[in-house]
């Protein structure tokens, strides 16, 4: 591949043009370190995630339309990296939740598959390549609290942001799985 070339025209059919925004409620969190392989399809997809014995997925459960990604540029003269931002918005209730959060301000190398209400699942910290365990996000931000009123919310807001090398990339198990069968097999991946 040359180092400077268009590869490809972007024409959106009505469904690119009208999809909805915004992420439903279920969030799953991994570790790039406790993975033995990532399957690339072509393009920005992954097919395939791979675990080691005992490790997995967690699930981060909140309310539809409150989790959020963000995709910016780290703009340099050799090299443009691009930001994957997940925004957490994080409901705890006992005093393992909480620690839970203690947990995710601390890990680095994370990544994030989410669902979107346009009903495809995303990953989020994921590099393409086998150098994959070199990247992911980790917490950059934390805001909450327990507000003023009582009308107020009382969550944490969790920001995780990393530099890669590729945009986030789609999960498809195969390129005909519905989003019921790609959750299905993410979902058997969860600890």
């Amino acid at each position: 591949m040359a180092c400077n070339e268009l590869t490809r025209s972007i024409t959106p059919d009505c469904a690119a043009t009208r999809k909805a925004g915004g992420l439903n409620k279920r969030i799953y969190m991994g570790l790039l370190s406790d993975l033995t392989a990532i399957t690339f399809g072509t393009g920005n997809v992954a097919t395939a995630f791979t675990f080691a014995a005992t490790k997995g997925f967690i699930k981060v459960i909140g309310k539809r339309e409150k989790h959020s990604t963000t995709a910016s540029l780290e703009v340099g003269d050799n090299f443009t990296l691009r930001n994957h931002g997940v925004n957490l918005v994080i409901y705890y209730n006992t005093p393992l939740e909480l620690a839970a959060v203690e947990a995710f301000i601390d890990i680095e190398g994370a990544f994030l598959v989410v669902e979107t209400n346009s009903g495809e699942l995303e990953c989020w910290g994921v590099n393409i390549g086998s150098n994959f365990a070199n990247f992911g996000v980790k917490a950059s931000a934390l805001d909450g609290g327990s507000g003023t009123a009582i009308v107020d919310s009382n969550i944490y807001t969790l920001t995780m942001n990393g530099n890669h090398e590729n945009l986030q990339l789609y999960f498809k198990s195969t390129a005909e799985a519905t989003l019921a069968e790609n959750i299905a097999v993410i979902e058997a991946l969860v600890i």
